[in-house]
């Protein structure tokens, strides 16, 4: 059984160890950082540096650079905002539920936890809607290992393109467009603001199937939804393996010094997992400590509001309206930076 299929055994290799150099599921030779307390610490560290590839992207840079990019668009993300689009969000999602009516079988990935947050994104973003198809590829390809510099070329290209013929509007592109790096922030909002809904959708729903009674009480009240958000997020988030930082300096990390210019890998997938925060840390649980699926810090994921949102409407709106729904196959898992499911078929009535 590989990473992909199941991380918890790798987690609890990389929690005994402690900090250590491993190899990593992608092939690299890595510190890996696991346990909760120094995950915490590692990615508050100013010795561990985000800056592991070049170009400026918000989510490789360090401070200033880092604070001078993240600041435009966390004025384009606020909660105010991202609370203002739950309408649109709630129509979009019962728009694609409407598909399921009267289907024998549908796939949960295919036609509802991807197009339901590629949808919000680039509406708010400004894509236009014919690029779509383009969008979804270009991202699914940037983060599978084989394609990913060739998808990041091409997904540029498409960014420079749109930013050549886009008019002004009412979205967050024309917002940012004086922005320095906008090719690369435009890269990451649009990749990182649909997959890794797409993925707690798709493992949130496929834990609940795991858990029948868990599911039974969502459905009888969907005021414990958001609850349940946050538990889907910590025990099977889409960065399980981790983020990736360069040591600028020799660091201690849990009672271990990391040379300088070290490799590491944060992970908070194994983080979040960890026993000595959490009791019966692979068991599903409502009501738990808050967990580090966004991040920490400084490169807290400047999506997770709206992120948070589009769960809490997808659930809601899944159970509400199939709540006999029933998988129809068993799913496999990706083998991507992002965990998730690829085909996850189901039954909306048995």
């Amino acid at each position: 059984m590989n990473f992909f299929t199941d991380p918890t055994p790798y987690f609890d290799r990389w929690r005994e160890q402690g900090p250590a150099v491993v190899e990593t599921p992608d092939g690299q030779r890595s510190w890996m950082i696991s346990r909760y307390e120094d995950v915490v610490q590692a990615l508050g560290h100013p010795g561990l540096s985000s800056a592991v590839i070049p170009g400026g992207m918000l989510n490789h840079t360090d401070p200033p650079e880092h604070t001078r990019l993240r600041k435009p668009i966390a004025r384009a993300f606020t909660t105010r905002r991202m609370e203002a689009l739950r309408p649109r969000i709630e129509e979009i999602a019962n728009e694609l539920l409407d598909a399921w009516q009267g289907a024998e079988e549908v796939d949960v990935i295919e036609t509802f936890a991807h197009p339901l947050p590629i949808t919000v994104i680039c509406e708010l973003l400004g894509v236009p809607e014919e690029d779509r198809n383009e969008v979804r590829t270009l991202s699914a390809e940037l983060l599978e290992p084989a394609t990913m510099a060739e998808a990041f070329g091409r997904f540029a290209a498409y960014v420079e393109r749109l930013l050549a013929i886009k008019e002004p509007g009412d979205d967050v592109i024309t917002e940012l467009r004086d922005e320095p790096n906008l090719v690369m922030t435009l890269v990451l909002l649009i990749t990182a603001g649909h997959e890794t809904t797409v993925q707690l959708i798709g493992n949130g729903l496929f834990a609940l199937f795991r858990d029948p009674a868990l599911k039974r009480a969502l459905i009888e009240d969907p005021a414990l939804v958001p609850d349940a958000v946050e538990e889907f997020l910590r025990l099977d988030g889409p960065l399980s393996l981790g983020v990736g930082r360069v040591a600028t300096a020799d660091v201690v990390i849990g009672g271990v010094t990391i040379p300088r210019s070290s490799q590491v890998t944060v992970s908070l997938g194994a983080a979040n997992r960890d026993p000595s925060r959490y009791s019966d840390p692979d068991v599903l649980q409502l009501g738990r400590d808050p967990h580090v699926a966004f991040g920490h810090g400084i490169h807290y994921c400047v999506g997770a509001r709206l992120a948070r949102i589009e769960g809490e409407i997808a659930f809601v709106a899944l159970l509400r309206r199939f709540p006999e729904l029933v998988l129809a196959a068993e799913p496999e898992w990706r083998e991507s930076f992002i965990r998730g499911l690829g085909s996850f078929r189901v039954r909306p009535k048995p």
